[in-house]
């Protein structure tokens, strides 16, 4: 579908014609012009035909095996090994897993590609201003709640409403941090205001945490376990927190039937050597987090394929400079420069990823630019110890939670070992997953699990 009329001109953002220019001389990428372009409200068809290219569908980069090729089945019920968190508040969830669930039941006004092409799901077509201090949003027609409601304006309004009031705990607080003010023009269309230009509010709205809601979410006892009212291809059939999860094929789905007849969470276990072994038994039939450690024995399984797909996701040790002793920017430079980051890559998972750079761009987002490598200086952080009146080292805490395998103590192992060189005493406090979820942003120094963001201006922003 369309995402806005390109029927005239004056539809077009005054910036699409340079874009078009740098993408035809060939200084940005033809892929990055279609995102940029989809980003500013053009159809990828329309956007197409602005570089002159043919107005054909194209696969996404990350359909690449034979199976995705095929011809789907109906029916049947998808089960995955998964843990099963707590999802009463979906705009709360408390980990990937749990989105992932939520998704079956749960619509965002905007969905990522495989490419990171912003593209409609809730939202027919958008459109901002020349500035990017409004964007005005068409809602799809049609579209009908579980309970029988239609789905409407004022539906987002609630929750972006709720997503920015100031006791909110949702990510999308900073997702859309400039939100000034929200204008309603007609059942299906409104304006979000930004007190400053922005440039990703599509994939803002893609994010994990901006599931919309029913507008009565909060009114009919904010628990959406208790309550599952969605717009998306399934209903919430059973849930038992720690136990299963399992959704059921929506028959009046606005978007038609699909395929599937359900999708089932199945807690067969945190580790990932007890979700592999249910994998190799048949008792499911996919498992979404592998650890590095067991790539080459999941390879030799028969009838599993391993599906693979380049993010953003990074691991990023934080320290809090308002706490001792990371309240003194020279403790905070002697770490990093005692970091081996490189001997972390290559024993934690074995090479599989590339080597970030103390920030959270990474080199496929179109914001990066190539800064000189900081190197590895022992020498350096003991100096900068011995400034800051540390001469005879410093005893720090890392908090951990293992929360995508057990590589990432190894990981902090290896810190830990790196960290010595310079007199700077590691300890590790690992501790359980769900602990840690709980507290992650409350400790002084703690190892993270950063999921993929689109663009680094919407991680950097988070």
């Amino acid at each position: 579908m369309p995402y806005v009329r390109t029927d005239s001109a004056r539809k077009l953002h005054p910036a699409l014609p340079q874009l078009r220019d740098e993408a035809r001389k060939g200084a940005i990428a033809r892929r990055e012009f279609l995102r940029m372009a989809a980003l500013l409200g053009v159809a990828l068809p329309s956007a197409r035909a602005l570089i002159g290219e043919a107005a054909a569908d194209e696969a996404p980069a990350a359909a690449t095996s034979a199976r995705a090729e095929a011809t789907p089945r109906q029916g049947g019920i998808l089960r995955f090994a998964s843990e099963v968190r707590e999802i009463g508040d979906p705009a709360l969830a408390p980990s990937i897993e749990a989105s992932d669930m939520l998704r079956n039941a749960l619509e965002r006004l905007v969905e990522l590609d495989a490419d990171n092409v912003a593209r409609p799901r809730l939202a027919e077509s958008w459109q901002p201003n020349e500035d990017l201090t409004q964007w005005r949003f068409k809602l799809r027609a049609g579209v009908k709640w579980s309970n029988g409601d239609a789905f409407a304006a004022e539906d987002v309004e609630a929750n972006i409403a709720r997503w920015t009031q100031p006791s909110s705990l949702s990510g999308m607080r900073t997702g859309i941090g400039r939100f000034a003010g929200f204008e309603k023009h007609g059942p299906l269309e409104f304006t979000l205001h930004l007190a400053s230009p922005m440039l990703g509010v599509p994939e803002a709205l893609s994010l994990s945490s901006a599931a919309i809601l029913h507008r009565r979410f909060d009114e009919e006892g904010g628990d959406w376990s208790k309550n599952p009212i969605g717009t998306g291809p399934f209903a919430l059939a059973a849930y038992e927190e720690g136990r299963r999860c399992g959704f059921r094929r929506r028959d009046d789905y606005w978007g038609g039937r699909v395929h599937l007849d359900g999708v089932d969470y199945l807690n067969v276990g945190t580790k990932d050597q007890a979700q592999i072994a249910a994998l190799a038994r048949g008792d499911v039939d996919a498992v979404n987090r592998v650890d590095v450690s067991d790539l080459d024995a999941l390879s030799q399984l028969p009838s599993v394929e391993l599906l693979r797909a380049r993010a953003a996701n990074t691991f990023c040790m934080r320290m809090k400079p308002a706490e001792r002793p990371f309240d003194d920017l020279r403790v905070r430079k002697a770490i990093v420069l005692a970091a081996d980051s490189q001997r972390m890559l290559d024993g934690a998972v074995s090479g599989n990823g590339l080597l970030a750079e103390n920030h959270h761009v990474a080199p496929f987002h179109p914001e990066y630019a190539e800064l000189p490598r900081l190197r590895r200086n022992v020498g350096h952080a003991k100096a900068l110890l011995v400034q800051a009146e540390y001469g005879s080292g410093v005893d720090i805490e890392l908090t951990l939670g293992n929360t995508q395998g057990d590589f990432e103590r190894t990981a902090a192992a290896l810190l830990q070992k790196s960290l010595a060189e310079a007199g700077i005493r590691l300890r590790l406090n690992v501790v359980p997953r769900a602990k840690f979820w709980a507290t992650w942003m409350k400790v002084p120094f703690g190892m993270t699990y950063w999921a993929h963001r689109p663009l680094g201006v919407t991680a950097l922003e988070r």
